[in-house]
């Protein structure tokens, strides 16, 4: 995997540096997401320190972790050759797919395993507690309930009894964070962000709908093509629901829980008793597909940690402040400078965060009274023209990396004489 781009998502870092600095998130943190996955990170960085190396290694744990699982899985129902082949495929669409860093799509691939693994078992309350820690790491795993529900309707005469076991097993683990957040104070936050505005606002907010062009949807959906070919249906619903989060907004790396069930279905027709011809035909088309998409991906250069993004993070530290404020750039500098945000909470500058609610007059007075020593601006852009104009009143800006500038403080008092 060090082979292979690899993306340090900004937020993976900022939001659990911020949280371990004793920052609360949906309270203190704008997060649209479920919050397992970064409570993980919280627990992996408090104990191995919050840097890209230990991102890395998080991720590529997981990714081994989701190996076995696809090997453990098909083995389980399958057999071993169909297992091996199944977790080789997994990995390579893995890496295709841009899973070569962490996001909440790739933490929600082992619970969708273990979902599949405890309905084909029978064990309704194990897959409840599967479903509710899925969902508890991005709510896109709602999907997952599709087949679920035909299998309950489907596979057993105690149809009401095995409802319940479902039902009360993802209540019981639902119960807990709830109750954390209630105990913190956070409930009506984490309400806000998480459901009112990741549910209910994000989906159709202006500027989150990206569509893919035509070469891009057929590269993507190759897979499902010959997938389809395999007449394991619930393997197939897995995979396409799990293929359902890329909406509103396209990224190969949304297809993440998909990946596992179409290494398995793809496995099983090569490994099936179908004519040789049909198993050739298939063989080529995975071998020219994952080939293109894996000399995509070479390059062990990290997104987001480029040489520019160092040089800009040394530059910070020249200054020796504590706190800063980044407009329109990574907020992974505030970790990697080991500095906090000068207001909360930390909105990302993103449109459709700022367009939400009075969140660009909250950013605004909550600036204009803290101050901060010093203010980093990506690429100035129209979103928030308010925002720039106070900066240039205030602060001195040089350009120190290509489009993006350091600010320093004015000292008013000069100014005034001035």
């Amino acid at each position: 995997m060090i082979n292979f781009t690899f993306t340090a998502w900004p937020e993976m870092l900022a939001w659990p540096y911020l949280m371990l600095q004793g920052w609360l998130p949906y309270k203190d943190i704008a997060i649209a997401h479920n919050p397992l996955l970064l409570l993980d990170l919280v627990i992996f960085f408090k104990i191995f320190g919050v840097g890209i190396v230990q991102l890395k290694i998080y991720t590529w744990i997981l990714i081994a972790i989701n190996i076995y699982l696809v090997y453990f899985v098909t083995n389980k129902f399958w057999n071993k050759k169909t297992s091996l082949l199944s977790g080789i495929l997994y990995l390579v669409l893995c890496i295709i797919f841009e899973g070569n860093g962490l996001w909440f799509d790739l933490a929600l691939t082992p619970f969708a395993l273990l979902l599949y693994l405890f309905i084909r078992e029978k064990k309704y309350a194990l897959a409840g507690v599967a479903f509710a820690l899925g969902f508890l790491t991005k709510q896109t795993f709602v999907y997952f309930i599709i087949p679920v529900g035909i299998i309950l309707i489907q596979n057993s005469k105690l149809k009401v009894l095995n409802y319940i076991r479902f039902f009360a097993g993802s209540f019981l683990v639902l119960l807990i964070p709830l109750a954390l957040f209630a105990h913190l104070g956070i409930l009506d936050d984490y309400y806000n962000w998480a459901i009112k505005f990741g549910i209910l606002y994000l989906p159709n907010a202006v500027g989150q709908i990206s569509l893919p062009s035509l070469k891009q949807l057929l590269f993507a959906f190759a897979p499902f093509l010959v997938a389809v070919l395999s007449t394991q249906y619930l393997v197939l619903g897995f995979a396409i629901v799990g293929a359902l989060g890329v909406y509103p907004r396209w990224e190969l790396f949304h297809f993440q829980p998909a990946l596992p069930f179409l290494a398995i279905a793809i496995a099983t027709i090569i490994y099936s008793k179908k004519n040789i011809a049909l198993k050739i035909i298939v063989a080529v088309c995975c071998i020219s597909h994952l080939v293109y998409g894996v000399t995509r991906q070479i390059g062990n250069n990290t997104r987001f940690f480029e040489p520019q993004v160092h040089r800009l993070v040394e530059s910070i530290q020249g200054l020796n402040t504590k706190e800063l404020y980044v407009i329109n750039y990574w907020d992974n500098i505030y970790a990697l400078t080991n500095t906090t945000p000068a207001i909360k909470p930390l909105i990302p500058y993103i449109p459709w965060y700022l367009n939400y609610d009075n969140n660009k007059e909250k950013i605004l007075n909550d600036l204009k009274t803290k101050m901060p020593e010093a203010v980093v601006i990506g690429e100035r852009d129209k979103v928030f023209p308010e925002l720039y104009y106070f900066v240039d009143r205030f602060y001195e800006c040089k350009i120190v990396e290509k489009k993006v500038e350091l600010c320093d403080k004015h000292s008013l008092l000069l100014r005034s004489k001035n």
